[in-house]
């Protein structure tokens, strides 16, 4: 989400699904739901 647009980029990263998966596991979870949310802003030139 851009902080200063309000812009949402959706995006899919399976190294990031199968962290998520290995770290619930590791700690004796099972995933439910997730949800994954980064604030950005434009790096100025």
């Amino acid at each position: 989400v851009c902080v200063d647009s309000g812009d949402v980029i959706e995006f899919f990263d399976s190294e990031i699904e199968k962290l998520q998966k290995e770290i619930v596991k590791r700690h004796g979870y099972e995933l439910v739901d997730h949800n994954l949310v980064l604030y950005v802003r434009k790096k100025a030139d």
